[in-house]
């Protein structure tokens, strides 16, 4: 098996394409596998295929970046007095995954001494598998699971500053 890959790079996405082809040679039936990969740049969400807004009572608006492999999100609820970002979605099928993107000003959770701390994360009210894949100074980012027919993510921190 031989593969072949050609790589191009556009303005805002990365593009590695394969071609499928089907050959004889010698009585011998070969083909070769191409695989596409399709990833935004650095400067269009980090990766994150979809963005949505969380509103605020002032009329403001906060985007969300997040990429969801199976469901919908369907919406975003702050409850600040709680410090609990509450993510709606519909999930119609099992072993669902939603990265998220959270801004550190929208929900954060911090320990002792400032330093951060793990998130609690419900799903549907009982405790979720998740991990924390990245965090710099104004975002964290939450790989989160769930199952079948979920409908609420509840990310728990201790503070909320969002103004």
């Amino acid at each position: 098996m031989q593969f072949q890959r050609k790589k191009m790079m556009l303005p805002s996405i990365m593009v590695v394409g394969v071609l499928l082809t089907a050959s004889f040679a010698s009585g011998v039936f070969m083909h070769k596998i191409v695989v596409a990969v399709y990833a935004q740049d650095s400067n269009s969400g980090r990766g994150f295929g979809n963005t949505t807004n969380l509103s605020l009572p002032n009329g403001k608006s906060i985007p969300i970046n997040y990429l969801i492999n199976t469901g919908k999100l369907l919406g975003l609820v702050l409850d600040k007095s709680r410090a609990t970002l509450s993510v709606n979605i519909s999930a119609p099928s099992d072993n669902g995954n939603l990265t998220i993107q959270i801004p550190r000003d929208v929900v954060d959770n911090k320990k002792e001494g400032n330093a951060d701390a793990p998130f609690r994360v419900h799903v549907d009210g009982k405790d979720a598998t998740f991990k924390e894949t990245a965090n710099d100074k104004t975002t964290r980012t939450l790989s989160i699971q769930f199952g079948k027919d979920a409908k609420a993510i509840d990310i728990i921190g201790s503070k909320s500053t969002v103004q």
